[in-house]
């Protein structure tokens, strides 16, 4: 082989690779899942950057921000519990802005709850289940 080819060769293999890699891997930044770990149902039950909202049972709530689909925050709540949000400073600002990776300004915060499963329900496990194939 020529010495003068050589580096042509070594270019055309560096270019065609990296276009490999750039085909399979994308080249754009990803576009954020949508919210995964909220439970199947929950209702939105208020939002914005300053949220005080009282839960009519016990239950859980779910802060998400809807640009980035991201979980903020979760809280266990006893009925007529008060669950407050406020982002109002420059150090929270900046702190969502990190954990979001959006700027704080187009951050929108919507907030969701799911009620707790009655007492004694099917989807309560009141004691452990010893079956047939239990070591216990």
């Amino acid at each position: 082989m020529n010495k003068k080819s050589c580096p042509h060769i070594v270019v055309l293999v560096l270019i065609v690779s990296l276009l490999g890699v750039l085909a399979v891997g994308g080249c754009g930044a990803s576009k954020h899942s949508p919210v995964v770990r909220l439970p199947d149902a929950p209702r939105m039950v208020g939002g914005g950057m300053m949220i005080e909202w009282k839960a009519p049972e016990r239950g859980t709530a779910y802060l998400v921000e809807k640009q980035t689909g991201k979980l903020v925050e979760t809280r266990s709540l006893e009925q007529d519990q008060v669950y407050s949000f406020t982002a109002t400073s420059i150090v929270q600002a900046d702190e969502f802005e990190q954990m979001l990776g959006i700027r704080f300004s187009r951050a929108r915060f919507l907030l969701y709850f799911e009620p707790a499963p009655a007492e004694g329900s099917a989807t309560e496990a009141t004691q452990p289940v010893h079956g047939r194939w239990s070591r216990f």
